[in-house]
């Protein structure tokens, strides 16, 4: 096969690029992957004044802004939840509201993204996860029991691969009301 000095370069240029320039991360959908606070209530989003006092109180701080989103967003490269409701507490708007008493509302599920290191011996997702719903079997790999899972994200916070390799994502939810005294 001929290249003629144009496609020569052409292609030279662009394997060139690729081995020079960051890699642009694929968007679309992008707004659907985030996980959203504990209590979070969709329907009243319209309400956040993005006052930022969750943020503020995050004592984990693993609560953000997208710049291109209204409302807080979990960033768990940070860190994870740990479910401790002051953000909650702070919210002014019942943007964020507490479920029923003793109930714990999931803010997402983990799933495995890409390759991990568990075949390696590493097993940093599991020992981190509070409700032992990961499990890593040799020969089999990782697998999350999504009956289990909060949604936390102490196991992408400290994944070691980058990005990382377990990734919480979003779940449609419902929160009980009733018995919390607020309405939606």
């Amino acid at each position: 096969m001929t290249l003629s000095r144009k496609d020569f370069l052409t292609q030279g240029l662009f394997s060139l690029g690729k081995m020079l320039l960051p890699p642009v991360p694929d968007t679309r959908g992008e707004q659907s992957r985030f996980v959203r606070p504990p209590g979070f209530l969709p329907e009243r989003l319209g309400e956040c004044g993005d006052c930022d006092l969750c943020l503020k109180v995050c004592p984990e701080e693993v609560i953000t802004r997208r710049p291109e989103m209204t409302g807080p967003v979990m960033d768990f490269s940070l860190g994870g939840c740990s479910f401790c409701s002051l953000c909650v507490t702070a919210c002014p708007s019942g943007v964020l509201t507490l479920p029923v008493e003793g109930e714990q509302s999931p803010l997402g599920v983990a799933r495995l993204k890409t390759d991990c290191l568990s075949g390696g011996g590493c097993f940093t997702c599991s020992e981190r996860c509070p409700r032992e719903a990961i499990q890593i079997t040799w020969g089999s790999g990782v697998r999350v029991d999504e009956e289990l899972c909060i949604g936390c994200g102490n196991c992408e916070g400290c994944c070691p691969v980058q990005p990382a390799a377990i990734r919480v994502e979003a779940i449609a939810k419902t929160i009980n009301h009733a018995a919390s005294g607020r309405t939606p």
